[in-house]
This record gives C-alpha cells, sequence and structure tokens, in this order.
C-alpha cells in the first residue's frame, strides 16, 4: 500500500513535468504519513556550489557493478581452461582454490561443483583475505564475470599474484561446460 500511494506520486510528477501542467514538486519534498493518512510538504533550495546534471551517469559504474578496469585477459580463464584445471585438480595434479564471489543464493540456484562461497562484499571489505590462500592459484567466478573481475583486480591490489576469474562467469560455463545445468 505505502509503495502504490508513492509510486502513485512520483508517476503524476513525472507526467507533469513532461506534459509542463500543473505544479511540480520541485524545491519540494513530500512526506507521507501512512498511520496518519496525511501528506505534508517540507522545502528545498538548490545548493549554490552544486555542480548541474547535464547528462546521465553510468548506471553500472555507479552501483559499482562495472569492472573496474578493462578486461585483464593475462589474468582470465575460459570455461573449458576452468574444467581442465578441475579435472587435473581432481586427479591431483594441479591445486588451486576455485571461489565463488556470488550470492548464497545465487549459489543455490546453480554452482561449479569443487568452488567455495566467499560473497563479493566480504571480500571487498576486506572481512575474506584471510580465507584466501596467497600460497595456490585463486580462480575466482560469478554468474557474467563482472564482479569476480572487480575481485579480481581488488586481489592484485592487496598483494595477490596467482588470481585470475572464469571470463563469462557461471553462464560461460553452463553454456560451454555443463549445459544440462540452470541458469537464471
Amino acid at each position: 500500500m505505502l509503495c502504490a500511494a508513492v509510486g502513485s506520486l512520483m508517476v503524476t510528477e513525472a507526467v507533469k513535468l513532461i506534459t509542463g501542467v500543473g505544479r511540480s514538486l520541485l524545491g519540494r519534498v513530500a512526506l507521507f504519513d501512512a498511520l496518519g493518512g496525511s501528506w505534508r510538504e517540507i522545502r528545498v533550495s538548490k545548493d549554490p556550489a552544486a555542480q548541474p546534471i547535464t547528462e546521465l551517469t553510468d548506471y553500472e559504474a555507479f552501483c559499482g557493478i562495472a569492472p573496474a578496469s578493462p578486461s585483464d585477459t593475462e589474468h582470465t580463464v575460459t570455461a573449458t581452461q576452468l574444467a581442465t584445471m578441475l579435472a587435473s585438480r581432481k586427479a591431483g595434479l594441479k591445486d588451486f582454490e576455485l571461489v565463488d564471489v556470488r550470492e548464497a543464493g545465487e549459489h543455490e540456484i546453480v554452482r561449479i561443483d569443487g568452488a567455495r562461497l566467499i560473497p563479493q562484499g566480504r571480500i571487498l571489505a576486506g572481512e575474506a583475505w584471510d580465507e584466501l590462500p596467497q600460497d595456490r592459484d585463486i580462480v575466482f567466478h560469478c554468474k557474467a564475470g563482472t564482479r569476480s573481475a572487480n575481485v579480481l583486480a581488488a586481489a592484485r591490489q592487496a598483494g595477490y599474484q596467482r588470481v585470475s576469474h572464469l571470463d563469462g562467469g557461471i553462464l560461460a560455463w553452463v553454456r560451454d561446460v555443463e549445459p544440462q545445468k540452470p541458469v537464471y
């Protein structure tokens, strides 16, 4: 109910701004008291030091979901390369850590066998660095490669040398290695 009340006001404001009719809320903030069933206004003034907004921002970069730097091909593995690495690890020929940086709910939907879940937020916040070995190779993966690229950049900045990430994430894994697994 609260979302509908506020949402209808937002739609009304958008229509007024687009059509140029009515009195918009520019310079005012409307506050809704759901328990009292009333609206009130607070006047706000423009910050004279603020820079004018002349274009839309890069939403993905603003939200922190764009890669921190251009694709680092030297520290990237493909899904088929990772499959070979996992087969070698299973045979005892190669030792490395596969780290899933997605959230727990995503990990429950689909996972790469042998991956350990450490969400990106914990790593970037500095909470999980002690869980990541510096004496072994580490491969990070996420859904499509963006979050793992961010974690890769942070790990390299934190001094990790033996790190890489799965290009295309688990979507590439399902497409190229295990097509029977679900995607989301």
